[in-house]
C-alpha cells in the first residue's frame, strides 16, 4: 500500500530529525518525548488503514540506528476519535 505524500513527507522529515538530534543530542533520552510526540502526531493523521504501515516505518527508522522507544512511549495503535479512519 502507498502512503499519502503528506505522511510521505512527514515521515522522511522525521527521519532526517533523528539522524540531526543523534549527532547533536548527548543522551536519546533526551529527544524520545519529542520524537514520541511528532511519530504520534503522524500516526493520527493516519487512516485507518494507513496505520499498519506507517507504525513500520517509524519502527524501521529506529531500528536503523540501534534505537528501540522506550515502553513508557510506546502509543497504543488505537485510532483517535473523530479522526481519519475512527
Amino acid at each position: 500500500m502507498n502512503k499519502r505524500p503528506d505522511i510521505q513527507a512527514q515521515l522522511d522529515g522525521l527521519a532526517e530529525m533523528l539522524v540531526h538530534w543523534l549527532a547533536e543530542v548527548r543522551h536519546p533520552a533526551q529527544f524520545w518525548p519529542q520524537f514520541e510526540a511528532l511519530a504520534g502526531e503522524i500516526l493520527d493523521q493516519c487512516a485507518h488503514t494507513e496505520r499498519d504501515e506507517v507504525h513500520a516505518r517509524i519502527q524501521a527508522m529506529l531500528k536503523a540506528h540501534a534505537l528501540a522507544l522506550p515502553p513508557w512511549h510506546e502509543r497504543d495503535n488505537s485510532v483517535p476519535p473523530g479522526r481519519p479512519g475512527a
